[in-house]
Parts: C-alpha cells; sequence; structure tokens
C-alpha cells in the first residue's frame, strides 16, 4: 500500500493506456505518481483490449484511475508552488462533531480518528447532491480525431463550462462553493511560467491538475486515443476525460480529499484495511466522474461503442497493487454512475459492502 504523498503537482487524466494524474497530499509522505501507472521505473501493468475496437486503449487513463496511487495524489491542496515553496499542515483540534464533516482551512488537517474520519467520508456532502442535465453543451464541431493545438484551448474551454455549471449548481445546495478551474494548454517545450505547482510534474502524457493556482494544464501532444475517433466520438472522448479531472476538484472543494489524506494517516499500522479505503476512495471518484459525464446532453455523453467501451471490465486497468479496485469492481461503480441519473447517493462506496470494492 502507498501512503499519501506530498507532492506539489498533480495530474488529472483519464486511466487508460496513458500517465495519469499526481496530486499533493498529506505532509512528510512520499511524491505522489501518476494514478494507474505505478512508480515511473514500473509501468503499471495493462489489461489488453479487444482489437475490434478502432480506439484501442484510448479509454484506459480514465476507467484505470481510480487504482492504488490514483487516490494518494488528492489527500490535500498544493503544498508549495513551481519554486518548491512549502507549507505545513495544522491538525485541528478533536472535538465532539469530529465525525461530522466541515469545511478544512487551508493548510489544515481534520481531527478524527480513523473510525471518525472514515464516518464523514461514509455521509459526505457530495453523495446528498444532485447533477442536473445542462439545458445545452456544445463542443465545437470537428471532422473527427484530435483536436489541432491552436483549437484546444477553446475546445477544451467549452466542455468545461458544462461541467462546471453542473458541478457549480449541484453543490451549491450543500454549502459548497465550486470555484471552477482554468484551463491552459501546453508543450513540454514550453511550460508554463507561473504555474502553481511542481514543473517536474508536467509531461505530454496526462493533464496536470495543479490546486496552487486552480488551474488544469492539458498538454496540447496527449491522445489517449482522440485520433481515432469519428467526428461523433471526439466530443465523448474528451468530455469522458475532462470529466475525471472535473471530480478532482469538486473533491477537493468539499475537503475530501483532506479527509481522505487524514484517514490514510490514521490507518499507517493497519495496511489491510488502508488498501481497502484507498479502494473505496477511488471507486467513488470513478463513480462520480462517470455519473456527471453521463448527465451531459446528447452529442457530448458517451454513446454507442464510447458508452460500451468505457463501461466494460475489459477497458479497465489490472491492479498493480492492492490498493487498486480489479477490473469488475472498477467497471461496475463506472456503470452505477452512468445509471445514477445525477443521484450521487448512488457512489457511495463508503458502506458498500467488502467484496462491491475488491
Amino acid at each position: 500500500m502507498t501512503s499519501p504523498s506530498s507532492a506539489e503537482g498533480a495530474t488529472g487524466a483519464a486511466p487508460s493506456a496513458g500517465t495519469p494524474p499526481s496530486d499533493p497530499s498529506a505532509p512528510g509522505a512520499p511524491p505522489a505518481v501518476p494514478p494507474g501507472t505505478g512508480a515511473p521505473d514500473a509501468p503499471r501493468r495493462r489489461r489488453l483490449l479487444l482489437p475490434a475496437l478502432a480506439f484501442g486503449c484510448a479509454m484506459l487513463l480514465l476507467l484505470g484511475l481510480g487504482g492504488g496511487v490514483t487516490a494518494l495524489w488528492l489527500t490535500a491542496p498544493d503544498s508549495g508552488t513551481a519554486t518548491d515553496q512549502t507549507t505545513t499542515s495544522t491538525a485541528d483540534e478533536p472535538t465532539e462533531d469530529a465525525g461530522t464533516w466541515h469545511p478544512l482551512e487551508p493548510g489544515h488537517s481534520p481531527a478524527g480518528s480513523a473510525e471518525q474520519l472514515d464516518q464523514v467520508l461514509a455521509e459526505n456532502p457530495l453523495l446528498g447532491a444532485q447533477l442536473a442535465e445542462p439545458e445545452e453543451c456544445a463542443l465545437p464541431a470537428t471532422e473527427g480525431g484530435a483536436v489541432p493545438a491552436e483549437e484546444l484551448t477553446g475546445y477544451l474551454r467549452a466542455g468545461a463550462d458544462c461541467l462546471a455549471g453542473a458541478w457549480t449548481d449541484a453543490l451549491a445546495p450543500e454549502g459548497i462553493d465550486f470555484d471552477p478551474p482554468e484551463i491552459v494548454v501546453f508543450t513540454t517545450e514550453d511550460l508554463p511560467e507561473e504555474a502553481g505547482c511542481d514543473p517536474g510534474r508536467f509531461s505530454d502524457f496526462a493533464p496536470v491538475v495543479c490546486h496552487g493556482d486552480n488551474t488544469l494544464y492539458w498538454p496540447a501532444p496527449w491522445d489517449p486515443g482522440f485520433s481515432h475517433t469519428s467526428a461523433e466520438e471526439t466530443p465523448q472522448l474528451y468530455m469522458w476525460h475532462l470529466s475525471y479531472t472535473y471530480t478532482a476538484f469538486a473533491l477537493s472543494a468539499a475537503s475530501l480529499d483532506g479527509y481522505y489524506g487524514a484517514l490514510q494517516l490514521a490507518l499507517a499500522q493497519q495496511p489491510d484495511r488502508a488498501d481497502e479505503v484507498q479502494r473505496r476512495w477511488a471507486l467513488q471518484l470513478s463513480c462520480l466522474s462517470s455519473a456527471a459525464t453521463f448527465r451531459m446532453p446528447d452529442g457530448v455523453r458517451p454513446d454507442g461503442r464510447v458508452a460500451d467501451f468505457v463501461t466494460s471490465p475489459e477497458a479497465q486497468a489490472a491492479p498493480a497493487t492492492p490498493g487498486e479496485p480489479s477490473p469488475a469492481a472498477r467497471a461496475q461503480w463506472v456503470r452505477a454512475g452512468r445509471d445514477s441519473g445525477g443521484e450521487l447517493d448512488a457512489c457511495g462506496t463508503w458502506t458498500a459492502p467488502a467484496d462491491a470494492v475488491t
């Protein structure tokens, strides 16, 4: 089991045959690695995809996420900036309501026992939220395939606007303010100079979720299957990957990454239980992301072979550690999100039986 990390940057990609995200976590732990990949010198094992699918491994990056180290990059706000500044985390004083959710101040870690922290996650406010279907969501027309670099920023911002509206409206009734992230397209030859997270997190292989400046950095060359899509499928696949990133920001808006990181630290001497907690977090992330994607209107919502593939066990990466969910469990929770109708209590992985989070 991998413990929560203190890395500054975070990647926010969909689990596929590429290199997904890593984000900051609890202070003092080892650096995060991209979710779904294992350590950089030990690439994650991948399940072979059905050759009949033209996108090959197009979707693994989004769905394989949620395994092992995936959850760990989400355990706390960015601890510094690209200049390697660091901050310390202060634990809240224990209170009688330690098992009750409350928003965390920046730099603060929640108090409470493992049981109390687990209770907070099981009753977290996202599970009371309802994602409405946007009245309209239209991405710019394309001829199919990967969107040209010069058009990518506008294309992604159009999709992000749809997701931002959905999450903002869903979280507001729960008393949570969602601040939609900015979208910046980059290349490794021309890295953003003012990025609020470690420049070492930037690559051509996955978006970077940067809480330090509330920005999603998207690599222009990244292609987890976009080039193999038809004109009708292109917006569906881009939205599928983009939705995961927005789920990461929504979790952070609700301080859930902080509660999860604190729980993992509390379970440092109970590796088996920590592995199960890691799988529950990862599977809830996949379920919520799927719920948001499948609430999008026709034309953007996954359909046809895209929908069939991303919800199948064959689309899921095989686990590389005991803390990573099985392909069957991932597919089960992706389908739960798909079928939720936007009612996020369908993503209650924290109270699911153990055999549903293997």
